[in-house]
């Protein structure tokens, strides 16, 4: 439900910004403690005129709202809170009073909506506009409010990273197994997505302004955008960078942690697969900068699968419970699922590789030159070894590349003697040559007549300079298309326990990128 404040200065602004609203709103907020000669029985009576029911809500926020250690028993709050009081006299279907006030005072109101048979819902509310506290301090404040007796617990935050609105939005799954209504998201500008996702979550309503500059808080989006929003989301449509795909309160969650995410295809292929595999689910990109946060956030939101990508493959297995075999071997992990909180990681970056190599060669007995030492280089080492080829790693930084291959026992060279090397496949497992970078190669063209394949992870452009490159040089050349799809293809499988539809992903995917001219496999 769609809910506009009214915040216009004065009385007269009110009733003319309440013509405008009651056509767009679900409920209509009135805020008494910014109308400032409002007469509160007026604009309910004018709310009741309007032919369609709308629901009202009345708040009354102390005039130190935003301030903290003022005296909360005064005659002034109990004056405000007494309007409240008033609003369910007057009929109001919602007041809102916030969690800090005294006992006596709330109890002064919660008397009055008893007495009316409870006709009157109450919300407790917290804000907090500096910071997103910590899963366990969230928890804390919505059980004070459930105590405070609160029909509909509200709690909102200051998101300060995208990592935040997991926190916040991770409460609504919560309230839900416990039976409880609830209101929950961040303010800020990188707390958007969490007023898009929080009513596909479950949240009871979304606060959307009449107009830009007539917002209640910051952060807010006017109705006009979040009705746009809702109308998109109503449809299949992929996720951008910092902005998850909403959900309805009994899917199931799934999403994608990268820093950047915004040129990643995996929420369009993998809704696509979910909707043909008729799977109540939602896949969402978020852009992740604090890792441990996000982590607790797929406990906290429910989510049933992640995968992750650039840069914390590596990073994220400090912060999972159990980690498979094969993904401990190769020491990165692209893949968590979540079993009742439990999070286990696993790594479908090397089946992906070998199935889309095995399509055009037989790795057996073959040399494979690896350009890079991050976890995509670790899974096609391990996929190489286990098919048994012959992995040759090349790392400009000599340091950690010389680190990798000995571990694993191959042979390392620094990227600069790359041209004194014959293999007969050249494998890039760097981002070099990722949108929006399309004109860079990790590689002189020169070299390349030295290989027979070349493939390139990278499938976002299908043909990036190094493929255009092999190709002038007579090479076999593999896009990243299908190891993208492969292992995308073995989370779901992961995650679902079936076996989706690669035929139709790897189409979708290839349906897209066409859109930027990239035609070939």
């Amino acid at each position: 439900m769609i809910c506009i404040p009214i915040t216009a200065g004065t009385q007269a602004g009110a009733l003319r910004d309440l013509d405008r609203s009651l056509p767009n709103a679900d409920i209509i907020e009135l805020r008494m403690d910014i109308i400032c000669d409002g007469d509160l029985n007026t604009l309910m009576e004018r709310c009741r005129l309007y032919p369609d029911p709308v629901r009202i809500l009345v708040t009354n926020r102390r005039k130190e709202f935003y301030d903290e250690g003022v005296d909360r028993v005064t005659p002034v709050e109990r004056q405000r809170v007494a309007l409240l009081t008033e609003a369910v006299a007057f009929g109001a279907d919602f007041v809102d009073i916030e969690l800090d006030v005294t006992e006596h005072l709330r109890m002064s109101l919660l008397s009055p909506i008893r007495a009316n048979g409870m006709r009157t819902r109450l919300i407790v509310s917290h804000h907090d506009f500096s910071k997103t506290p910590s899963i366990k301090t969230l928890r804390e404040i919505f059980r004070a409010c459930v105590q405070a007796d609160a029909d509909i617990v509200k709690i909102v935050t200051y998101a300060n990273a995208p990592e935040d609105n997991l926190r916040i939005l991770g409460l609504l799954p919560y309230a839900r197994r416990k039976n409880q209504d609830m209101i929950a998201f961040c303010m800020g500008e990188k707390g958007k997505i969490s007023r898009i996702a929080a009513p596909f979550l479950g949240s009871m309503l979304s606060f959307a302004s009449l107009e830009r500059g007539a917002e209640s808080a910051p952060g807010q989006l006017t109705v006009k955008e979040m009705k746009r929003v809702m109308k998109i989301f109503g449809s299949e449509a992929a996720g951008e960078e910092g902005k998850g795909l909403p959900v309805s309160p009994s899917s199931t969650v799934f999403a994608l942690f990268g820093n950047p995410v915004h040129q990643s295809l995996s929420p369009l292929m993998h809704n696509a697969a979910l909707a043909e595999m008729h799977i109540d689910g939602q896949y969402a990109a978020y852009c992740i900068k604090d890792l441990e946060s996000a982590v607790n956030g797929i406990r906290g939101m429910d989510i049933r699968g992640v995968s992750v990508t650039l840069p914390f493959k590596v990073a994220v297995m400090a912060y999972l419970d159990d980690v498979d075999g094969d993904a401990l071997k190769i020491g990165a992990v692209n893949t968590i699922v979540n079993t009742n909180g439990k999070l286990k990681g696993y790594n479908t970056d090397w089946t992906g590789l070998v199935q889309s190599l095995d399509d055009v060669l037989d790795i057996k007995g073959k040399a494979f030159v690896i350009l890079g030492a991050g976890g995509t280089a670790r899974a096609a080492i391990f996929g190489i070894l286990k098919k048994g080829g012959i992995p040759i790693v090349l790392n400009r930084n000599a340091q950690r590349g010389e680190q990798l291959a000995q571990e694993w026992g191959c042979s390392f060279y620094p990227l600069s003697e790359v041209g004194k090397i014959s293999a007969d496949c050249l494998i890039n497992t760097t981002s070099v040559g990722m949108m929006p970078d399309t004109d860079k190669s990790p590689v002189e063209s020169a070299i390349l007549g030295n290989f027979r394949w070349v493939v390139d992870v990278i499938y976002h452009p299908l043909q990036t300079k190094l493929l255009r490159d092999a190709q002038i040089s007579g090479c076999v050349t593999v896009s990243g298309l299908g190891m993208f799809v492969h292992q995308g293809a073995e989370q779901i499988k992961l995650w679902t326990g079936r076996e989706p539809p690669r035929a139709y992903m790897k189409q979708i995917v290839m349906e897209n990128l066409k859109s930027y001219g990239y035609g070939r496999d």
